[in-house]
């Protein structure tokens, strides 16, 4: 079953997998979760670094490069320390769903949220490198 029936177009590009797709929704509550958690921390600014989009997308390239399998979103977003760094990842998420770089999906309904390159991740990150001035 899938929140969003549009999502089934970008499930067919790929195979047919026995997993669901995440969609904005889906994404959208992990964020919340996230943010959620992020507020019940004890907060100690000293100098909160800025960060762009543009440089969020670069640090998923990075990462994802690194993997072979799918990397829970939460476990990726944990290291995100500043409110600004995690709005900024998950637009840089979004971003790269749009493009069709990646792929968000859950083993089950209200299943963890994995993301995992999608098969052209390599071409799109490349064609994408002169647009990045408007991801900042």
């Amino acid at each position: 079953m899938l929140s969003n029936p549009a999502i089934s177009e970008f499930m067919d590009a790929e195979g047919a997998e026995p997993e669901l797709a995440a969609d904005v929704i889906d994404l959208v509550k992990t964020f919340q979760q996230i943010l959620d958690r992020a507020r019940s921390r004890p907060i100690l600014e000293v100098d909160e670094e800025t960060v762009t989009v543009g440089q969020m997308i670069q640090y998923l390239h990075r990462r994802l490069s690194l993997e072979d399998r799918p990397i829970r979103l939460k476990q990726m977003l944990r290291s995100v320390q500043s409110r600004q760094a995690l709005v900024c990842i998950f637009l840089a998420l979004l971003e790269l769903v749009r493009l069709q770089a990646i792929q968000v999906r859950q083993d089950h309904v209200f299943g963890e949220v994995l993301v995992r390159k999608h098969s052209h991740f390599e071409e799109v990150m490349t064609e994408q490198a002169a647009v990045r001035d408007d991801w900042k």
